[in-house]
């Protein structure tokens, strides 16, 4: 019986570049940065973020991160 590693080995590779290309280098800002969070919320966000449909409350980013906001996973906004 003869078994070709070489598909699994190729199929691992290709996963690998792809998780490696798609890694997003971390953004970078100054503190006067403007991110948006909600009142019920725990996080900062982009103004482009979907969970801000409804409209968020413009911050610093320095503030947002003294009052103990995290950044949102989804938007990715600045972390400092």
């Amino acid at each position: 019986m003869k078994i070709n590693v070489r598909k699994p080995v190729l199929i691992i590779a290709l996963s690998a570049l792809v998780l490696f290309l798609s890694a997003q280098a971390p953004t970078y800002a100054l503190p006067f940065t403007t991110v948006y969070i909600t009142r019920p919320g725990v996080l900062y966000h982009r103004r482009s973020c979907i969970t801000l449909r409804r409209g968020g409350i413009a911050i610093s980013l320095s503030n947002a991160q003294s009052l103990g906001y995290y950044p949102c996973m989804r938007c990715k906004p600045p972390t400092w």
